[in-house]
């Protein structure tokens, strides 16, 4: 329910593929929407739409009719330089307005005749960069499913796009292998709380359509992007720096001195370009870290690990500004999201991982100054074969939005993350110099 009023999630897939506008429309295409046709059979709510009764007494529910279908762009960057999408597929901070021509826009909202709000959930767009590359971009509302079910989805389009064959065309079928077939059964999830009523009576206190029509692109923003890798030898260098000055700390795992590294970084970058702004007691107000930590596994009883939906849950970790502004900035936000990942996914609650979940919406709803997370290192888009190759680039868009960073598998450093980042152009620099000495320093 919670998603409901959330903005939809925008990835992009970049493919290194020379290939010309003829071969493009004459073959790529077809098998792309052959291939996607055969993906959806199985993947059907991905084409429905979200519907909302009028007087909302109802709860929502995701809608699908034989025959819906979802959105997809076929189209060719606009552009005779050819080092454009090198260009946007550096690590180099770059406009993060280059991107919107590649992000696929979700239909608008429309009325039934009796007044019931249809929201649609997913758009797709192929775009070609004549001999040079294409780029897959995928948008979805996040009420559809959570970041491991977009992933599957993609994973089993992949398969059947790298096994179709150009004579196919038209007449292309064969079985999805199980490992890639969802469950799409939502009664499996026990709920003897009630979070979904809760939740439902929460959201629909906002305006639903406003919030949706809301986040339309393109996105209008002065941020600009930049990937920074975390490499295999970096991550065991924080390791070792947070174990020799936190030795009892638990969860020191990539992911976690990853974030905390980048929370202590963005925190003392903000800092230097806003000093002699910051106001008197400032610095000891709280700074929060939130990331979402897939539940299926720890529920009681458990959802198949191919559940395809939302089964989510936070994790929030906190401490003070001036603790992160210091010294040791780095480990303060390693303890703190050691902490919150600890209390939430391994407590000793008779709730389990559903502790405080009553209050998760009004909690979150709190926090101020923060980092939250999008993406995660287990969805690994490197590995999307379409037929042509691995990806040369992936990237979240949707972060300009949100102010989120997102986290994922470095594409050619096994064991290492790439982190991305949008941010003003002054505070960008400031958060590279930072973030660079720092790993020279460790």
């Amino acid at each position: 329910m919670a998603w409901l009023i959330a903005p939809p999630v925008h990835r992009l897939i970049f493919y290194h593929h020379p290939i010309s506008r003829t071969d493009f429309v004459d073959y790529l295409i077809p098998k792309m929407k052959d291939s996607l046709s055969q993906t959806l059979q199985h993947y059907s709510p991905l084409a429905g739409r979200v519907i909302v009764s009028p007087d909302k007494i109802n709860m929502p529910e995701i809608r699908y009719v034989e025959g819906d279908t979802i959105p997809l762009v076929i189209a060719e960057f606009d552009s005779t330089n050819s080092n454009d999408f090198s260009h946007l597929v550096s690590n180099d901070a770059r406009s993060s307005m280059n991107l919107n021509p590649l992000i696929p826009r979700l239909l608008p909202t429309s009325r039934a005749p009796d007044g019931s709000l249809s929201i649609p959930l997913f758009a797709l767009q192929v775009t070609l960069f004549p001999d040079v590359g294409i780029c897959i971009g995928v948008t979805n509302h996040h009420t559809t499913g959570d970041g491991s079910s977009i992933f599957e989805f993609m994973k089993a389009w992949a398969f059947f796009s790298s096994h179709h064959k150009d004579d196919d065309k038209g007449k292309f079928s064969m079985l999805l292998p199980s490992q890639y077939l969802p469950v799409l059964d939502r009664t499996l999830f026990k709920d003897p709380k009630g979070l979904a009523k809760i939740y439902w009576d929460f959201v629909k206190t906002i305006n639903i359509e406003e919030a949706h029509n809301g986040f339309r692109l393109p996105l209008v923003t002065d941020k600009v992007r930049s990937t920074f890798v975390v490499t295999r030898d970096d991550i065991q260098r924080l390791k070792k720096h947070v174990l020799a000055r936190s030795p009892k700390l638990v969860h020191v795992s990539s992911f976690t001195v990853t974030c905390s590294y980048v929370w202590s970084c963005l925190v003392r970058s903000r800092n230097e370009i806003n000093e002699g702004d910051m106001q008197e007691g400032e610095e000891e107000e709280m700074e929060f870290f939130l990331c979402l930590a897939n539940c299926r596994a720890r529920l009681d009883p458990p959802l198949p690990t191919n559940y395809f939906g939302n089964c989510v849950m936070p994790c929030l970790g906190s401490t003070s500004r001036k603790s992160l502004m210091g010294d040791g900035g780095f480990v303060e936000a390693a303890e703190a999201i050691g902490e919150g990942i600890r209390s939430q996914l391994y407590n000793e609650d008779k709730d389990g991982v559903l502790k405080g979940a009553t209050d998760w919406l009004t909690s979150m709803s709190r926090m101020t100054m923060g980092m939250s997370l999008a993406g995660s290192p287990k969805f690994d888009y490197y590995e999307l074969d379409f037929g042509w190759g691995r990806p040369t680039k992936f990237d979240i868009p949707s972060i300009d939005v949100t102010g989120a960073i997102s986290v994922g598998a470095a594409k050619d450093d096994a064991g290492g993350l790439e982190v991305g980042l949008a941010l003003s152009v002054e505070q960008m620099e400031s958060f590279a110099r930072i973030f660079s000495q720092g790993l020279k320093g460790l």
